[in-house]
């Protein structure tokens, strides 16, 4: 990227042979803020000088590669094709699109763009590299081979091309010329992590476990908790008979993820061959599968890339293996906001290191559907302070704080969307106002960024109402819905959260006496992506509206809840059928119309009805998720790089 940089201002440069005055400075400007991978800051000042050098084909380049490497393919692929279109043919931007089409998933068109970018001179180790890697997800061995093996031979030395030209003779079974490539590579240097695990995995594969396990050893060795080399290693010892050591093994991968389907098997299978049946049931549980399914496919983790992701905890355990002392817990739901991520977790990043305080970032992956989990995969293995909470699926924003919450150890633990509507530079206010003895401090959005009829008159509307059901705790809230808002661990670590009801925190924690307190925050306006707000969630609001007051007010003694529904809708009954039976006097009204206020008096009585069914339901589904200490999501996966570093 800073290749392309310094090309452009050679370019300036040579057109301005003083020295390019203004503009020069502003390229000096940017290229401080690249260097320090600020790349929000450096777009801003990039694209307002785009404005001017709109029709240079190396600030196109440029722009093209600063989005792709924020993963804003959209904008990346905009500025590549304009590149193109100053200089049909140019090999950085057939590139520069080939790698966009490869986030996008398009094997196809990244193939032939890299392809195109080769035959135009780009003769470089790291663009075969990616060629073979594309061709190989494609399933297109040869071509892959082919690819990695130009790059080696570009860059003898280039170990990503060595991992990958490795993981793909062992998916085509070709063991031995597997092991022959590691080892000639090894020969004068120290084989990093991803090499080690092929080799060990090519000699379990080709029936020598002994040799395998010593292998996996070494790799626990440097990460104690490499979860593949753990169960690769257990899996050896199983099949040298070490039944001992392999349930040692498989019980530790247990901790990491005790959802595994192929851990419970064999830690069943494991008791089977001693003889204890009765323990094999116990262990087996729901997971029957039996070990004759267990084939050689379903052991192969081999990686595509240098760094895979990395499922190492689940919530639950992840919790009591974390000793360090955090003070800061920053949690932040993410849906389809591949857009943003980047230029959020930079100005996060600064906002919590300029408080010298240890924190951590959560991200809880609400089910997205785009790049937004390939990117926090990136940004955590750069920064082991960052952990991503996946789940199976979209849950809602309120089960993903809940996560969030469950994870969290943080002294403090502050909440935020992660669409960059919220600003973290508000951050340090926040604590402020935290230090001076309130429980919670809420963000009021004052001057909100959103539009009025969708999001802005109702959140308007249920504000006052929110307020009026709390008007006896003396706490007033402008911004119920804000979602930047700090806690002391104490009260997150306290909450059961369901429906909607993140966005009722405040009143609830009202209603139990907690101090509270509100500070205006900044709110901009959604730059990328959409939002998952409108109209249609008013009636989800308004109910689980109606279920907290009723937890907070009458869950102890809730015939005073209904004995006040059922009076209000006798009331209600009976003043509609005074007027359908003065009406006959007074106005003559026809059948038809009396059967319309009838339909309307039961329509009140039936919803009514509704109404006290569902909260009877949510009273019996709390309480049975409540003692089964159970949640209403479920974690696909914690992934994490802690224990890399």
């Amino acid at each position: 990227m800073l290749e392309g940089f310094k090309r452009f201002e050679e370019r300036l440069k040579a057109g301005n042979p003083a020295g390019g005055g203004t503009a020069l400075d502003v390229l000096t400007r940017a290229e401080e803020f690249l260097r320090k991978r600020d790349y929000e800051s450096a777009l801003v000042v990039l694209e307002d000088f785009y404005r001017f050098n709109g029709g240079d084909l190396h600030m196109n380049l440029l722009l093209g590669e600063i989005h792709l490497e924020i993963g804003q393919d959209r904008e990346s692929l905009n500025y590549f094709n304009k590149a193109l279109q100053l200089e049909p043919g140019n090999s950085q931007a057939l590139y520069g699109m080939g790698r966009v089409f490869y986030l996008r998933g398009d094997l196809n068109k990244s193939a032939e763009f890299i392809r195109r970018a080769i035959d135009e001179g780009l003769n470089k180790p790291e663009v075969y590299n990616d060629l073979g890697i594309v061709y190989s997800q494609a399933g297109k061995f040869f071509q892959a081979e082919q690819c990695f093996k130009k790059a080696m031979e570009l860059k003898p030395d280039f170990g990503h091309a060595v991992v990958n030209l490795s993981s793909l003779y062992i998916n085509v079974d070709r063991y031995d010329e597997a092991l022959k490539l590691i080892d000639d590579y090894a020969r004068d240097r120290d084989l990093p992590i991803d090499l080690l695990f092929n080799r060990g995995l090519a000699l379990e594969l080709k029936g020598m476990f002994d040799r395998a396990v010593k292998e996996f050893e070494g790799i626990l060795a440097r990460q104690r908790g490499n979860f593949n080399a753990l169960y690769h290693k257990g899996y050896c010892y199983l099949n040298m008979g070490e039944i001992h050591k392999a349930r040692e093994c498989f019980q530790r991968c247990l901790k990491m993820d005790p959802d595994n389907e192929k851990l419970h098997t064999f830690m069943a299978l494991t008791y089977a061959i001693e003889g204890k049946i009765t323990e094999a049931i116990d262990i087996w549980k729901e997971f029957l599968p039996m070990f004759k399914s267990v084939q050689k496919k379903d052991v192969r983790v081999t990686p595509t890339k240098i760094s895979p992701i990395k499922i190492v905890d689940s919530l639950e355990s992840t919790q009591t293996k974390r000793d360090e002392k955090i003070d800061i817990s920053v949690v932040i739901p993410v849906m389809n906001e591949e857009g943003s991520l980047f230029l959020l977790y930079n100005k996060l990043k600064r906002v919590l290191e300029r408080l010298k305080k240890s924190h951590e970032i959560i991200f809880v992956d609400d089910g997205s559907t785009d790049n937004s989990l390939k990117i926090m995969d990136e940004l955590a293995r750069k920064d082991p302070s960052v952990v991503i909470i996946k789940f199976r699926k979209n849950y809602g924003q309120t089960a993903a704080f809940a996560a969030g919450f469950k994870y969290a150890s943080g002294d403090v633990v502050i909440t935020m969307d992660a669409d960059l509507q919220n600003d973290p530079e508000d951050i340090p206010m926040l604590l402020k106002k935290l230090s001076e003895g309130y429980d919670l401090v809420s963000g009021w959005r004052k001057d909100r960024k959103d539009k009025t009829l969708t999001r802005k008159i109702p959140s308007y509307f249920a504000n006052r109402i929110i307020n009026k059901l709390i008007a006896g705790t003396g706490v007033k809230i402008h911004d119920f819905g804000c979602s930047l808002k700090a806690y002391k661990k104490g009260i997150v670590k306290n909450l059961k959260l369901y429906g909607e009801m993140h966005r009722f925190i405040p009143a609830y924690a009202a209603w139990l006496g907690i101090k509270i307190a509100e500070i205006p925050v900044k709110h901009h306006p959604r730059r990328f992506g959409h939002t998952k707000y409108g109209l249609g969630r008013v009636g989800t609001v308004l109910l689980d509206l109606i279920t907290l007051r009723f937890y907070t007010g009458f869950r102890s003694r809730p015939l005073q809840f209904f004995g006040k529904v059922a009076f209000a809708a006798t009331f209600l009954a009976m003043l509609v059928s005074s007027l359908l039976f003065f009406s006959k006097f007074l106005f003559g009204w026809g059948v038809s119309f009396e059967t319309f206020l009838l339909m309307v008096m039961f329509s009140i009585l039936g919803g009514m009805q509704f109404i006290v069914v569902g909260l009877i339901g949510e009273i019996v589904m709390r309480g049975f998720l409540e003692a089964q200490d159970k949640a209403d999501y479920v974690v696909e996966s914690v992934i994490s790089y802690q224990n890399d570093r």
